[in-house]
């Protein structure tokens, strides 16, 4: 796609956002990529930044800001979407476009709300990254991913599934039947590439790693603090 073409789609996509949604925040389209501060070979899509005091100044002088109301730019980046575009067997532009504009949208009412759930998926996004270039990562990174059910999340394509009991474990993978699986002792899960879901038309991993013990709520905490007294009092 070329860049006037997906300026015209952004555009797009933005206006049939309903008004009220998009109160608030700016759409910014820029022409050049974004690599990630850290890691060079991973690509922002878009971003959300909270505005400065000087751009809610201009907007207060302008009339359009309501006093308090918090700003933000949604930055999305046209060089980003054709080095990834450059990289997948198949890319889709309209739909990764329409996604980040929407995914940079909600950041944006976190933010005014003060949540944070994004931007935890967004480090798992990256963690997962640094995990396929055999990196070291934190275990149970995934648990900020995408929640597929209780003990399964999923990041672009690889699904982390955490089961009971001691290894060897033996799970359903679709398309191959039981497979019977342990964790590599230096990562401590086990990993069955492939056996994930598709991602740019590439299949992705599937991540085998033990449940964690389950933490009692703290009623039920404070319900066994209290049995116990009694029974010492009794």
């Amino acid at each position: 796609m070329r860049p006037p073409a997906f300026r015209t789609l952004a555009a797009r996509y933005w206006e049939a956002i309903p008004a009220r949604f998009r109160d608030g925040a700016t759409l910014l389209v820029h022409p050049e990529a974004m690599p990630d501060a850290d890691d060079p070979e991973v690509f922002l899509l878009g971003a959300c930044e909270g505005a400065f005091e000087a751009l809610e100044d201009a907007f207060a002088m302008a009339g359009d800001l309501r006093p308090g109301e918090r700003q933000s730019l949604i930055h999305i980046w046209y060089g980003s979407f054709q080095a990834m575009a450059e990289r997948a067997v198949r890319f889709d532009w309209a739909g990764e476009l329409e996604e980040t504009i929407l995914h940079e949208l909600t950041h944006h009412w976190e933010g005014r709300a003060g949540l944070d759930g994004l931007d935890r998926f967004d480090a798992a996004q990256i963690l997962n990254f640094q995990r396929r270039k055999g990196l070291a990562v934190p275990f149970g990174y995934w648990r900020d991913g995408e929640r597929l059910d209780a003990f399964r999340w999923h990041i672009d394509g690889d699904v982390f599934s955490e089961v009971e009991g001691l290894p060897p474990w033996t799970v359903a993978v679709p398309g191959r039947g039981r497979v019977t699986c342990s964790p590599d002792p230096a990562l401590g899960y086990a990993l069955l590439p492939g056996a994930g879901l598709p991602f740019d038309g590439v299949p992705g991993d599937l991540i085998i790693a033990p449940r964690p013990p389950e933490r009692p709520s703290a009623w039920q905490r404070l319900w066994r603090w209290l049995r116990r007294k009694d029974e010492e009092t009794s």
